[in-house]
């Protein structure tokens, strides 16, 4: 029986939508009715053309702020990116200067056959 006074209860909801959405004027606009922790619904709220609701009203931000947060995904004048590559292990240094030295080694070798 609950469920048919739930029912009943939806179809009136649809009927009040239809009455009220026939009443707007231009601009004008309906805010669905939510439903409560104990199940019943509020009513449906009206919302008069050109009027915000406080909860949709952007927050004020000072301009500091706004710079602030524009500064913060800039990087700096003069920053290079390349500064920030990972540090290079010791096995990555170690054969660098292995590399570096068969290359003297290479070049002097090869200098001297000439």
């Amino acid at each position: 029986m609950a469920s048919s006074n739930n029912g009943g209860g939806e179809d009136q909801h649809l009927k009040e939508m239809a009455d009220l959405s026939k009443t707007l004027k231009e601009g004008e606009r309906i805010l669905a009715p939510t439903r409560r922790p104990d199940g019943t619904l509020r009513k449906p709220i009206r919302i008069r053309a050109g009027y915000v609701p406080q909860d949709e009203v952007a927050i004020y931000q000072p301009k500091g702020a706004l710079l602030k947060k524009e500064m913060a995904s800039q990087v700096p004048p003069g920053y290079e990116l390349a500064s920030e590559t990972k540090p290079k292990t010791k096995s990555v240094k170690r054969n660098e200067r292995k590399k570096e030295k068969r290359l003297q080694i290479c070049s002097v070798v090869c200098t001297l056959d000439l």
